[in-house]
């Protein structure tokens, strides 16, 4: 399954976390704060687990919001987006 992972953490070192979770997941970095990338279920859960020990402050939060192919390829962008490598890993979607 394709997830989005977008986040408005106010803490540079949290933040920093945050991303670097995302990377160590596969997730790809598409705008400052949000990221892309196929996950199974049981991965988006693991990695929610591990937000939550990050986000304390009541102002943050992570939003981990799972995406099929059909609703993505739906999808309405306006502005400056890599829509290559976007389509490069349309074709990896995992099916849970």
């Amino acid at each position: 399954m394709l997830y989005w992972i977008i986040y408005d953490i106010s803490e540079d070192k949290i933040r920093s976390k945050i991303a670097s979770k995302c990377k160590n997941y596969g997730l790809d970095r598409v705008q400052k704060s949000a990221f892309i990338g196929n996950l199974s279920k049981n991965k988006a859960e693991m990695l929610s687990i591990e937000f939550k020990a990050f986000v304390k402050s009541p102002e943050d939060c992570v939003f981990v919001i799972p995406s099929c192919k059909e609703c993505f390829s739906s999808k309405d962008i306006t502005g400056n987006f890599d829509e290559e490598k976007v389509k490069e890993k349309e074709f990896l979607i995992i099916s849970d």
